[in-house]
């Protein structure tokens, strides 16, 4: 029952369910730095329409491309199960922490399946409301941004974990070699002196129910 996630650069994940159905989150364009990602899915989700989070062309597989905000740039409602995946939009979060009113709104999404709960938080950019935490619900993997400027910084990245209160967390929109001239932080300044650090060699690992580490991790996927 091991579910796989493979990094694929920025906030772009793979996630596949023990039965093989595959979902691609916030996919970035060509040219970004990372390269095309090659990746093939069942099912997109995007958090918002900015460039770098919802290429969703460049996935292949001819998948089914769920959008977290309507044609107005209001939040979609989306409960959509595709074999063992079920795929949910949760509305009422922003891009900034002004209600919207810099960058718009932002969906994140709650991926399920082989009993894992994973939460993609897209561009989050405040600590979200009561309410949202909890719609969320049980969190077992947190993909949380944390290289502020267009999203939360490090240390408002550890007031999210701590209110989503995850199992396993990865941080993601980060600076690497990639995107070295983009003016947000590395991963450094948020993994500093963590607990339950675990430095992965490659892009790729799996996670399985009954395998959930006993305390909360922090997991960095090698960005090399």
């Amino acid at each position: 029952m091991a579910v796989k996630i493979r990094w694929l650069g920025h906030a772009m994940f793979g996630v596949e369910s023990p039965r093989g159905i595959r979902v691609v989150t916030d996919p970035y364009p060509r040219g970004m730095g990372y390269g095309p990602a090659g990746a093939e899915a069942e099912a997109v989700t995007i958090s918002h329409a900015h460039f770098d989070h919802s290429a969703a062309d460049e996935v292949g597989g001819d998948p089914i491309v769920l959008h977290g905000l309507g044609p107005a740039g209001e939040w979609a409602r989306h409960h959509r199960t595709v074999t063992d995946l079920r795929l949910t939009a949760i509305g009422g979060t922003y891009h900034d922490d002004r209600q919207g009113t810099v960058r718009g709104l932002n969906c994140l999404w709650r991926l399920e399946t082989g009993g894992i709960r994973i939460l993609h938080l897209g561009d989050l950019g405040h600590l979200p409301s009561p309410a949202v935490i909890a719609a969320a619900g049980r969190v077992d993997v947190l993909l949380v941004p944390v290289g502020g400027v267009y999203t939360i910084d490090a240390p408002a990245a550890n007031g999210v974990v701590d209110a989503f209160k995850p199992r396993v967390v990865i941080p993601m929109h980060y600076r690497t070699e990639a995107l070295k001239d983009w003016p947000i932080a590395p991963v450094d300044e948020f993994i500093k002196g963590k607990v339950g650090l675990r430095q992965l060699p490659g892009r790729e690992t799996s996670i399985d129910r009954g395998r959930m580490p006993v305390s909360r991790e922090v997991w960095v996927f090698s960005s090399g």
